[in-house]
């Protein structure tokens, strides 16, 4: 059996569309056909090299994707919940994380692992090839772990859910929780953040404030329960300010998740927390370093949290998100139009452009 899948042969170089063997699956691990994957920030991130010395070459792009099982190796019958896996079932995983460094093991924190096997940027050129959601097939390697997708739950959701709503999830256990009496400001308004905007909401904070551009993706972040939102093009840090404040009895916000990656928008963050407040970093994506005195947290005796990936337990949540509040929250808006492989490189540069939110992708599309 072959499996079409794009690849990145070098950085910044154009991406092609090439032809794998799909293996036959050891034990404990799953050959997949991909339903639908989903196009990230990150993709683009890989394509530019921004990602080295951690992402290689030739790599099959694209780590949101949803498989279909198709063959089962040995030893694999059961998701991490226990639920039965047979041929037919939609799932996302993790990465494969080793399970036997000191992160795996002593500091139980799976996403800092020394030895990790990543999807979206590993080496495709060595066996087993297809560890990239940009494929018609995937390797699920037998260290990576599983969870079924909810029937009630599209696939083009659950691939979104697999690295955006995920590392939301994770995002917020790390800060503690989000309490009935806070103000969470969101900046960015990305699919991260706009996320980050439903789950504020959903999980009881009092105010829900969204910082981002264009206005379109601030129409978004309404929908999602937003109740103010900046664009921040058209207005300036001090502005901004006034707007928490305003909402916060002159106090600043309870909790930031900083979604955009923007050097600025972290500096900015520091300012608009509250003395005693959190804030989550989790875009953190521009190279420019960020300004910040270090009295700012000791003064304001701030908490500061580093959100990288997620465990599969938030790939759960996620799940159980989607499926708990979809008649909830229009989800739907998130997602741009459907593109083949070969389109791939198009529908990148459109999110580029911020024209698409979500870009998904069929691999079988002609």
């Amino acid at each position: 059996m072959k499996a079409k899948a794009l690849v990145l042969a070098a950085y910044k170089e154009p991406l092609e569309v090439r032809e794998f063997d799909v293996p036959e699956p050891e034990p404990g691990a799953i050959v997949v056909r991909i339903d639908r994957a989903t196009i990230c920030g990150t993709d683009h991130h890989v394509h530019m090299g921004l990602l080295q010395p951690v992402s290689k070459t030739p790599a099959i792009l694209g780590h949101e994707m949803v498989g279909v099982i198709e063959k089962l190796g040995t030893g694999r019958d059961v998701d991490v919940a226990g639920a039965p896996l047979t041929k037919g079932d939609r799932v996302i995983w993790a990465y494969a994380y080793c399970g036997r460094c000191y992160y795996c093991v002593v500091a139980h924190q799976p996403t800092l692992c020394t030895n990790f096997t990543p999807y979206g940027y590993a080496d495709c050129g060595k066996h087993p090839h297809l560890l990239g959601g940009f494929a018609q097939y995937a390797y699920i390697l037998p260290a990576c772990h599983v969870v079924k997708v909810p029937d009630e739950v599209p696939s083009h959701w659950a691939s979104s859910a697999s690295c955006a709503l995920r590392t939301i999830m994770h995002a917020t256990a790390r800060a503690g929780g989000i309490r009935p009496a806070e103000t969470v400001l969101v900046q960015g308004s990305g699919p991260v953040g706009l996320y980050g905007v439903a789950a504020a909401r959903a999980f009881g904070a009092r105010r829900v404030i969204c910082f981002g551009a264009p206005d379109g993706r601030l129409e978004v972040a309404t929908a999602f329960g937003a109740d103010a939102v900046c664009n921040i093009e058209k207005t300036d840090a001090k502005q901004r300010a006034e707007l928490v404040r305003s909402f916060t009895d002159g106090r600043g916000a309870d909790l930031v998740f900083e979604c955009s990656g923007s050097h600025h928008a972290l500096e900015e963050a520091i300012g608009i927390t509250r003395m005693g407040g959190r804030i989550v970093v989790i875009g953190a994506g521009d190279p420019q370093p960020a300004q910040i005195p270090g009295m700012a947290f000791v003064m304001k005796q701030i908490s500061v949290h580093g959100i990288r990936s997620a465990g599969i337990e938030y790939y759960r949540e996620a799940l159980a998100f989607l499926a708990a509040q979809k008649d909830n929250f229009p989800f739907e808006r998130l997602f741009g139009e459907t593109y083949s492989l070969a389109e791939i490189p198009k529908a990148m540069e459109r999110m580029h452009r911020l024209e698409e939110i979500k870009p998904v992708v069929d691999p079988f599309k002609n």
